[in-house]
């Protein structure tokens, strides 16, 4: 998909810039991970991962895709990364940025792909 919003431009070129954005986008892309999971394992500050996570959430760089609640009854939020891959290319003053998105298969494709699966392997 190529981005023409200079403004969306803008944002994912300065998320890939950022370190800590980077590697939120990084842990997010295959599963969906909480603030405190993504702060472990990346080692990541607090402030810094919220902080972050905000702005990659406002440039819908990142969607929450799962709510849960706690035991105590604390919310909490499960973040993945929109994005798979970005080619950016600068050429004769334009920016030009193409995304892949970070689309998610619904358990009904997956199953579909299964038995297609298993039918071409009967054929064999």
């Amino acid at each position: 998909m190529i981005i023409k919003n200079e403004k969306q431009k803008a944002a994912i070129a300065n998320a890939l810039i950022d370190k800590y954005s980077r590697k939120i986008l990084n842990s997010t892309m295959e599963n969906s991970k909480s603030v405190m999971d993504i702060m472990r394992e990346q080692e990541i500050p607090m402030t810094s991962a919220y902080r972050r996570i905000k702005s990659l959430q406002d440039n819908k760089l990142i969607k929450i895709e799962k709510s849960l609640v706690t035991d105590d009854g604390k919310r909490y939020y499960l973040y993945r990364s929109t994005i798979k891959s970005v080619v950016i290319n600068y050429i004769d003053g334009n920016l030009y940025v193409d995304i892949t998105l970070n689309v998610l298969e619904k358990p009904e494709d997956k199953l579909m792909q299964s038995f297609t699966n298993i039918k071409q392997v009967r054929k064999s």
